[in-house]
């Protein structure tokens, strides 16, 4: 597959769960990371997209493998942590095409909840955040490029930020739900 390919396939499963934000840094610092078993298998949605998370190596992050109905895949380094009494899950593509070396792996946050073998997944909006920049509301620091909202906030300003609108009505899209195929 084409490196043009293999990221499309990321970013269409990604989308799927609404237009997500991006940002240059991690919302986690490693003393921040939590290893969750349950989240270990693989996840189906209505769509027949897969989910695969695995533990990568010794660590308390996990390589996630998106697959769609036709094969076509992509995968992610995907760190699970708290903040305040809500879960997120923060991913970025693991680029390891040879020539992809110029390629930015940014960050995409997602609140997440896990009951039972269901999984939700919602992310922090794009738009939300190009709404806030607009009307002179988003008090952390980004760019634009091109019309998008790329935060550039340190980690420690993301937590904050994210604790402070995790629950507002539009921060986040609709969840995209995920049941636990084996």
């Amino acid at each position: 597959m084409t490196r043009t390919r293999y990221i499309l396939v990321g970013l269409l499963t990604i989308l799927s769960l609404g237009c997500p934000a991006r940002s240059i840094f991690p919302l986690f610092e490693e003393k921040d990371l939590v290893f969750n078993p349950t989240l270990i298998g693989t996840w189906v949605n209505a769509r027949q997209e897969t989910m695969t998370f695995e533990r990568a190596g010794e660590t308390r992050a996990y390589n996630v493998t998106l697959r769609d109905p036709k094969g076509d895949t992509a995968r992610y380094r995907v760190e699970w942590g708290q903040i305040g009494k809500i879960w997120f899950l923060d991913s970025y593509p693991m680029l390891r095409e040879e020539g992809a070396g110029h390629i930015l792996p940014v960050h995409m946050f997602h609140k997440v909840w896990v009951r039972g073998d269901t999984l939700e997944l919602a992310s922090l909006e794009g738009d939300w955040l190009g709404a806030m920049a607009d009307s002179n509301k988003l008090t952390i620091p980004y760019v634009r490029r091109e019309g998008e909202v790329i935060l550039t906030a340190s980690t420690k300003e993301l937590q904050t930020f994210l604790f402070g609108c995790a629950e507002h009505p539009k921060a986040f899209g609709k969840p995209g739900q995920y049941v636990r195929s084996k």
